[in-house]
């Protein structure tokens, strides 16, 4: 028999058929149990695998089809240019929210912590926000130690996320171990893997394509979309906070982050660090700080998924917020893939319910997808 032919003749009656499905769901069960610990590192390598295979295909084909040797440099230059960056910045924003968190503290036991802020006329924006705003409690309402409270918040954050980085250095090198392993093994025998994978699922041909396409289109759009968009809204907000004084690599890193989540990026991380050079008495760097971040900052974003992200597959961005922060509540870190790709697979199921059960083929309304 031919590979990939379906057997037509069936050897089971109903009774037989069941207790395959039964222990078929014990095992997966105990399968999952298996690989729970490694699901996150499994699924970083599937995520890598998915943006670099293009270029394992190039080396493979460069190399005369050695498969292996083709795998191999793909790691490498994985490792290159994305793991030890990685780390190299965690240890910078760790060092950089450590030394923050000390000097507020210092401040803060010396009795100075108002001199960060040169700013005294509280009383005014406090009167300004009672005419505009008469809701809102003025005298309950202690800006100046809402501000200061915000800073001490946003250091004791990176200190804890930093140092709980610093601890746990020997989990990390054995995750990384297992990414890199798994990635290995994907790039080399990912194809074969999918291919058998493609054989299980009972859909027509076309619509198993359809769906490893959204698949591998929301995966490389995640990556290098949001990828890409965050590290260069890190870099540019990081250079322009070290060029006014700011610490750049810590709050870079979490802009950086920020910009993954829709509609709030980056702008919360720039907009109250120009107001807090204001009240500083330092208009003209928050000015600066303002301009940079309206002019280059923002239209990063624009600029660089013209370039980079291409493809069919698009969402309204209502969805894409609601998918991104709730995939971040749900996954951590990867809910910024997960659950745009989650979103994703539902509306294409959608769409194939539609055309095999309502026998409807009309595309989907504009903006959705």
């Amino acid at each position: 028999m031919a590979g990939g032919e379906r057997v037509a003749e069936r050897h089971y009656d109903r009774t037989g058929r069941l207790f395959i499905l039964g222990a078929l769901g014990i095992a997966l069960f105990f399968a999952w149990k298996v690989f729970r610990p490694f699901f996150s590192a499994i699924a970083i390598a599937a995520i890598i695998d998915v943006v670099f295979y293009p270029l394992y295909g190039r080396l493979g084909r460069a190399l005369g089809g050695r498969r292996a040797l083709a795998a191999g440099i793909t790691v490498i230059v994985v490792v290159l240019s994305l793991i030890l960056p990685v780390v190299a910045m965690g240890f910078l924003f760790t060092k950089e929210a450590l030394e923050l968190y000390q000097a507020l503290t210092e401040k803060a036991v010396n009795g100075n912590l108002d001199a960060i802020l040169r700013y005294r006329k509280w009383e005014a924006v406090e009167e300004w926000l009672a005419a505009h705003a008469p809701w809102l409690d003025t005298q309950a309402f202690n800006l100046k130690g809402v501000f200061l409270s915000f800073l001490g918040k946003i250091s004791g954050y990176g200190v804890t996320l930093g140092t709980a980085i610093a601890t746990n250095v020997l989990s990390a090198i054995g995750t990384f171990s297992v990414v890199l392993f798994s990635l290995y093994f994907f790039l080399h025998d990912g194809a074969a893997f999918g291919r058998w994978a493609a054989g299980l699922v009972p859909l027509h041909r076309d619509h198993r394509e359809k769906l490893l396409l959204t698949f591998t289109e929301i995966v490389r759009s995640a990556v290098m979309g949001s990828g890409v968009v965050a590290v260069a809204q890190g870099i540019l907000g990081g250079v322009a906070f070290w060029g006014v004084g700011l610490r750049g690599v810590l709050w870079g890193a979490v802009m950086a982050f920020m910009s993954l989540v829709p509609v709030v990026g980056a702008a919360v991380v720039w907009v109250p660090a120009a107001a807090f050079l204001f009240l500083q008495g330092r208009p003209g760097a928050g000015t600066f700080l303002l301009l940079w971040g309206f002019l280059v900052i923002s239209s990063a974003d624009n600029v660089i998924r013209m370039f980079v992200v291409k493809g069919p597959v698009s969402m309204h961005p209502l969805l894409i917020f609601f998918s991104v922060v709730g995939g971040i509540q749900f996954w951590g870190l990867l809910g910024v893939v997960f659950g745009p790709l989650t979103l994703a697979m539902v509306q294409t199921l959608l769409e194939i319910f539609r055309w095999e059960f309502m026998g409807e083929a009309d595309p989907p309304p504009e903006g959705t997808h």
